[in-house]
Parts: C-alpha cells; sequence; structure tokens
C-alpha cells in the first residue's frame, strides 16, 4: 500500500524517462512531486496508514506456522555473529518420565542451512526469549511509572548520543553524493563543448550524457532519502514521548504479543551459545541485546527472512 490517495491526497508527477531517447521510467524524488493534501475523502484513516508504514519498514517479515500462527518475536530475532535471521526450530525431547514433548526454539539460520562450519546454533528456548523480553519490556514500564521524568531524560540522553553519530555518518554521505553531483554536472557541460568544438562525435556525447543523467536521478533520490532522514532524527522528543505512550499501553499486557513486539521492539540480537565447563557448572551468561524502537537508533538490519 504506497498509494496516498487512500488517506485522501493526491500525488502526481512521481515518475520520469531518462530522457526523450531512452523511455525507460524512474521514479522521482518526493520533493519534486505535486502532492495535493485533502484531495477528496480519505479510504482509511491517516493513523492505519501511519501505522501500515511503520510495519513496512521494519525488519521484520515474520512467518506463519503450518496452523496459521505466527510467533510474537517471528522475524525480529537476529544472530549477534553473522547477522542472519534467527528461525524457529522444532524437535522433540525426552524426559526422565519417558513422556516427550515439542521443543521450540530459535536458531541461526545460517548454521541450520550451512552448518556448523558457518556459524554456530545460537540456540534459544522460544518460551525463555519470550519471558525474558516481556520481563524487560515490564521492567521499562516500571521505569516510567516510578519517575517518568527521569525516564524521559534518559531515553532523551540515549537518543541523543545515537542520533550524533547517526547524523555524523549521513551528513558525510550527503557530502560526498552533493560533490558527486556536481561532478556529472561539469561533465555534461564538457561534453556538450566538446561536441560543439568537434571533439566528441554526437553520438558519444548523447550516450555519456544519457548516462550521467541516469545516475544523477539516481543520486537525487539517494540525496532526498538522506534529507528526509536528517529532519527525521532531529526529533527526538517527539519520538520518546511516543514511546512513553506505548510502553504506558503495552507494558501491562499479561504475555508477548505479535502486536506488542511490532509497536515496540525493532530486532534483537542474541550472542552465540555457551557451553558448560563441565557436568557441575551452569553454562556462563549470554549477551541479548534488546533495541527498541524509537529509543534506539541502532543501524536497522537488512537481511532477509
Amino acid at each position: 500500500m504506497d498509494n496516498p490517495a487512500y488517506i485522501g491526497t493526491l500525488a502526481q508527477h512521481r515518475t520520469t524517462t531518462v530522457s526523450y531517447k531512452n523511455h525507460k521510467w524512474q521514479r522521482r524524488p518526493k520533493e519534486d512531486w505535486i502532492v495535493i493534501e485533502n484531495a477528496h475523502e480519505p479510504i482509511i484513516p491517516k493513523e492505519l496508514w501511519d501505522r501500515v508504514k511503520e510495519v513496512e519498514a521494519s525488519v521484520s517479515h515474520g512467518k506463519h506456522t503450518k496452523r496459521g500462527y505466527m510467533h510474537p518475536l517471528s522475524g525480529l530475532m537476529f544472530c549477534a555473529d553473522c547477522g542472519q535471521k534467527m528461525k524457529i526450530s522444532h524437535s522433540k525431547k525426552l524426559l526422565k518420565d519417558g513422556k516427550e514433548y515439542d521443543c521450540e526454539c530459535y536458531i541461526c539460520r545460517t548454521f541450520a542451512n550451512l552448518g556448523k562450519n558457518y556459524c554456530t546454533t545460537h540456540a534459544i528456548q522460544r518460551a525463555d526469549i519470550e519471558a525474558l523480553v516481556l520481563a524487560d519490556i515490564r521492567s521499562k514500564l516500571n521505569f516510567v511509572l516510578e519517575n517518568e521524568a527521569a525516564a524521559r531524560e534518559e531515553f532523551l540522553k540515549g537518543r541523543a548520543k545515537r542520533t550524533a553519530a547517526a547524523r555524523a555518518a549521513d551528513n558525510k554521505q550527503l557530502k560526498a553524493k552533493r560533490k558527486r553531483m556536481e561532478e556529472l554536472d561539469a561533465l555534461i557541460q564538457s561534453a556538450f563543448e566538446d561536441k560543439v568544438l568537434k571533439k566528441m562525435p554526437e553520438s558519444l556525447c548523447n550516450s555519456l550524457c544519457e548516462k550521467y543523467q541516469a545516475e544523477q536521478e539516481t543520486l537525487k533520490a539517494e540525496i532526498s532519502a538522506l534529507e528526509k532522514k536528517l529532519q527525521e532524527e532531529s526529533k527526538d522528543e517527539a519520538d520518546v514521548e511516543e514511546y512513553i505512550r506505548r510502553i504506558k499501553l503495552y507494558g501491562s499486557c499479561p504475555e508477548l504479543t505479535r502486536e506488542m513486539c511490532l509497536q515496540l521492539i525493532e530486532f534483537i540480537t542474541v550472542d552465540a551459545k555457551t557451553e558448560r565447563n563441565n557436568r557441575w557448572h551452569a553454562p556462563a551468561p549470554r549477551n541479548i541485546h534488546i533495541y527498541y524502537k524509537l529509543i534506539d537508533k541502532e543501524q536497522a538490519k537488512t537481511s532477509e527472512n
């Protein structure tokens, strides 16, 4: 669902062609669109549209089980070492009394597909990770309820620190892309001058200019996306307020739900499973990082489900 007509907005001039000779179409940057808001009655509420856009932008594209059920953390779990998504694995376990029970755990997809020479299992029981996540969400809720002002200040400090690093990287990319745009303008001008001075055949000039213009269109879209991202990164206070609203809404839920996870969690990384030194020692603890939406601005995961 990418057509703003659903919310009553008319968006025109969204595509263009490379040149009058090459009719292959390209998407224009959003700032070049002709947008008319409230052009007609919306088909769906703006709030629903925003929620759908957020889900589409999420790394979570979970899978349903054969019975049509989707686990709350499906698509949100990542291996901390290889970066691939973790999948649900089913196995039968035998209890001391001889009874069997179904064991569900998340394991690294690289290990599942390629074996131990490429990664380790990173296995963690589904019930254990869901209980851990629910407990962490409740601890965030308790922090907010005990002293909302202090919680807000801490969330803002964390956001500001992460945003500063992200903005520096994005500004560096933006500067490089803008410089390349200037270089392409100079190359196009030089090609036309060489053609006029008979230093370059017209066919070669046209071919080069089409190539440069196509690269410019791509750069325009990338520059537009970076500029939009930089604008969004400055909304620290609004994002923290929205996070507090969501944690109050979902933090008191009796169990972990799919909707709760999609609203609160960006993704989760799981370190390698540790082994016991011997049968008398418990395995050493391992790190599990929960990155929350709106307050954690780590780089989004992109590996496929």
